[in-house]
């Protein structure tokens, strides 16, 4: 059973859940010196119906966060708080052009914080429907050192029946991979996660794909975690959408020291429908897929092919990507890939035709009579 959302009332901003009421919840990355185009999509504020909350930590690396929602209705109330509380931090928010409406720092013009003290209210901010910005920073001349906890609760009208929640990771270092999510797909908060094992084979076919399981939307999303290797350079998985008229991917490379190509095959594999390293067309319908509206398609079986790019040197690289429909799920279906290795893949004859033994001898050979150790099987997996 979820949880019930009455735990983000407000009774200071006059704001209730209603009864059996639902919270959804999402992560998303904030990169270094993110700018208001790098903007998170926080979904949409309705009176009466829904309610936005934030979570994010401030720090010296990542000192600006923004976030975008879109306001239907005419007034907005927000909860600012900052949780560490050991330096000041600011709230802004900008228009959909991106010039300030409402600023909660001391050092604004006294109609910005007027405003900021209207939403801050019991009445709220009157606000024109459209799109909005929230930008949270330091304040001016504020201490750096330490890390702030903050949270930004949004609401419109009296009364909420749905909440949705956003926790921001923040990039502290470049050497940090920013994993990306832009489908806004979120989970109930209780959702049911369910979790498979499967192996992928050397010289992969679109026969031999691993089958990863259903969608239906709204109710199931499909989660994997894998790796590409030199031996399992071309990976397949299956799946079947049984219900809904879309379909949405996240795609993180975690390793990213080798590029590496996405593309969306129909069952047969002959129809392609979008490849992250295709032609314009095809990056473009990519980038449909994965963004918050996803591609179109109708239910049926569809493949998912992940390798490296030609001519790419196929370095370890781990990944893991999520297949939704819709605009939520309360069940995750998740499969663990493993990859076969090297000894496994010359035993079972999954390769074995693209080496010259003599040359692998040849090789080893030499390398012993040089002093250096190694074994048959180095040896091959380095000539192959």
């Amino acid at each position: 059973m979820a949880y019930n959302a009455s735990t983000f009332n407000s009774p200071s901003l006059n704001a209730m859940a209603t009864n059996s009421s639902l919270i959804y919840q999402r992560d998303v990355s904030i990169a270094m010196n993110s700018t208001l185009e790098d903007a998170n999509i926080l979904g949409t504020l309705a009176t009466n119906q829904t309610q936005l909350d934030i979570k994010g930590q401030l720090s010296r690396e990542n000192s600006t966060h923004f976030y975008k929602y879109t306001l239907d209705g005419d007034n907005l109330k927000l909860a600012f708080v900052n949780n560490t509380a050991s330096s000041n931090i600011r709230l802004q928010i900008l228009n959909s052009s991106g010039k300030v409406v409402a600023d909660s720092s001391e050092t604004a013009t006294q109609t910005l914080r007027d405003a900021y003290k209207n939403a801050a209210s019991w009445d709220g901010l009157d606000q024109k429907a459209g799109d909005y910005y929230i930008k949270v920073t330091f304040d001016a001349a504020a201490f750096r050192a330490v890390p702030q906890k903050y949270s930004v609760a949004m609401y419109s009208g009296t009364r909420f029946s749905t909440s949705y929640q956003t926790t921001a990771k923040t990039q502290t270092s470049t050497r940090q991979a920013v994993l990306v999510d832009n489908t806004m797909t979120y989970s109930l908060i209780d959702a049911k996660a369910y979790e498979t094992k499967a192996s992928h084979v050397a010289n992969e076919t679109k026969a031999e794909a691993v089958n990863i399981g259903w969608i239906f939307a709204d109710k199931s999303a499909l989660s994997v975690t894998s790796r590409l290797t030199d031996v399992c350079s071309v990976q397949y998985y299956s799946l079947m959408l049984q219900k809904g008229d879309n379909l949405k991917l996240t795609y993180n490379n975690k390793t990213a020291t080798s590029d590496t190509r996405v593309q969306l095959y129909d069952s047969s594999g002959t129809k392609l429908y979008a490849d992250s390293q295709g032609t314009a067309a095809q990056k473009e319908a990519y980038k449909t897929l994965t963004g918050p509206d996803g591609v179109a398609v109708d239910p049926g079986q569809f493949l998912i092919k992940i390798s490296y790019m030609p001519g790419e040197e196929k370095k370890e690289q781990l990944y893991d990507l999520k297949v939704f429909s819709g605009t939520s799920y309360t069940a995750l279906y998740k499969t663990i890939a493993a990859t076969q290795s090297w000894d496994d893949a010359l035993a079972t004859g999954r390769i074995g035709t693209a080496y010259s033994m003599q040359n692998v001898l040849a090789s080893y050979l030499t390398t012993m009579s040089q002093g250096e150790e190694t074994s048959i099987i180095d040896t091959l997996s380095q000539t192959v």
